[in-house]
């Protein structure tokens, strides 16, 4: 009786593909295209039970659907969801896992020229003469690696983090790998977007407050977040055209502080460390201290006894409102779009006592030294 059931039901779901198929052939025939198909003379993908045994049918009726059809993109996400019943994980680089979490592709091979040399080569100089404390943080697929699919693209992170500790003196190295394997059942990375959750920076900062020599880290209350967005859908997600449930983007209240004066580029000056117009963009993530600066300068409207030098990626962002209230100013470099000196202001700073933190991704790290001839 379960066996037939179960014919029944791949019966049904085979019917239900045959059908979907067979209407976008009835709208191909009646006209029902978009205004840009009328003027387009690409055939339609042909059927062969080979071609959707092995997915091609479907990717191209993807692409055609989504170019000739009137609303398009709605067919497209229909194929997609077929595409997902029929065992695909895999779409534009982005890896769909388990707990419906999505992974970015991080291919080993693209760093295995230089960059990893190099980096750890920047990181000694930051530790000898700047007495630099680095904080790289391992991504979701490093920390939710049973999450991804058997055969996603990933980097061995936890190897590179083994050599830049040994890079650096043990004071200097702040080991949030540790953390992060320990809150990992936690809410520490958003399941759509590649970066980690307020709450995760929130255990990293911990961890740099262990070190800080600080006599007390702040209080930030884990129990009253405030939530932002009920319904946050991060780039990965969106990447691959599937209708996902959303997930909340939350911060924490004690942040919320519209006293500090946030500098970006020396140009644009704002209060408070949030952005809420990157929410409806194609970085929401960027709602986090913003997107794409190489220089900003965050004034805490605080007497401290010194400044901070971060030298970070996107990844810093939701960090640097934690951290900010210890300190009177904080300049958070990108060396990928910064167009100055960063030793200018390394050795300003530096004679004036400041810190410096290296604060990035360890994949956006290593991405800084990759250069076009590692790239295949």
């Amino acid at each position: 009786m379960e066996n037939k059931n179960n014919d029944l039901f791949t019966i049904g779901v085979v019917a239900a593909i045959v059908f979907v198929f067979a209407l976008l052939d009835v709208l191909h025939q009646t006209g029902l295209l978009s205004r840009d198909a009328a003027l387009s003379t690409d055939p339609m993908p042909v059927y062969t039970t080979q071609n959707f045994v092995s997915g091609n049918y479907l990717q191209e009726y993807d692409n055609y659907v989504a170019k000739h059809f009137y609303n398009g993109e709605k067919w497209a996400r229909i194929v997609k969801n077929l595409e997902l019943f029929w065992g695909k994980r895999e779409f534009d680089d982005v890896y769909l896992g388990k707990e419906q979490t999505f992974f970015e592709s991080h291919d080993a091979k693209t760093w295995q020229g230089t960059a990893e040399t190099d980096s750890l080569a920047l990181l000694e100089r930051l530790s000898k003469e700047y007495q630099a404390k680095v904080m790289l943080v391992p991504t979701a697929d490093e920390i939710w690696k049973e999450r991804v699919p058997s055969y996603g693209d990933v980097l061995d992170q936890k190897a590179y983090l083994d050599k830049a500790r040994a890079t650096v003196s043990e004071q200097d190295f702040i080991d949030v790998y540790a953390v992060l394997e320990e809150h990992k059942k936690e809410e520490i990375y958003f399941r759509t977007d590649s970066h980690w959750t307020a709450q995760g920076a929130y255990y990293a900062y911990l961890a740099w407050w262990e070190k800080s020599g600080r006599l007390l880290p702040y209080f930030y209350d884990l129990d009253h977040m405030e939530t932002i967005l009920e319904n946050y859908v991060g780039p990965l997600a969106k990447r691959s055209g599937l209708e996902v449930t959303g997930e909340a983007l939350r911060v924490f209240e004690e942040t919320l502080d519209k006293g500090v004066t946030v500098t970006y580029d020396g140009r644009v000056t704002v209060q408070g460390y949030y952005r809420p117009e990157y929410l409806d963009t194609k970085e929401p993530y960027g709602y986090f201290l913003g997107e794409g600066f190489g220089l900003i300068k965050i004034d805490t409207g605080l007497d401290r006894k010194n400044n901070l030098v971060v030298i970070g990626d996107s990844y810093a962002n939701a960090m640097i409102p934690l951290i900010a209230p210890h300190y009177s100013t904080v300049y958070v470099v990108d060396l990928n779009c910064f167009h100055g000196n960063p030793w200018t202001l390394l050795d300003e700073q530096k004679a004036s006592g400041a810190d410096v933190l290296v604060l990035q991704s360890v994949p956006g790290f290593l991405d800084s030294f990759v250069k076009e001839e590692d790239v295949e």
